[in-house]
């Protein structure tokens, strides 16, 4: 299922009026994931298909549009879920900048 669609479900959404709007929240879900440090694209350039990401991706979602009033709740699910992604190793953005002894530092954030 497409992403979008995905978080039009879980928000019990069945028009297409607000799909720009979502899918603003969608690109600054995962612009958040990439600045903490997890990679959410796939080698494509589009969302992956892991379902971490997806989820984090949904909260996000949900936190920014209050769904039921709880946005603040949605939001700081997404926060725990985004530290935990960046902290596995598993969803980690490669490192390619220099150490300054013309050397790739390959190492992923925080390791």
């Amino acid at each position: 299922m497409e992403l979008l669609e995905q978080i039009k479900k879980s928000q019990r959404i069945s028009h297409d009026a607000l799909d720009d709007v979502l899918q603003s929240d969608i690109d600054a879900g995962a612009d958040e994931l990439l600045r903490a440090g997890v990679y959410p694209y796939s080698a494509d350039g589009s969302i992956s298909e892991k379902p971490l990401v997806r989820k984090a991706i949904e909260l996000y979602a949900k936190g920014m549009e209050d769904f039921e009033e709880k946005g603040s709740v949605y939001i700081a699910s997404f926060e725990k879920l985004r530290d935990a992604m960046a902290l596995s190793g598993e969803y980690g953005v490669q490192r390619t900048d220099y150490t300054g002894n013309d050397e790739k530092d390959t190492k992923q954030p925080g390791i």
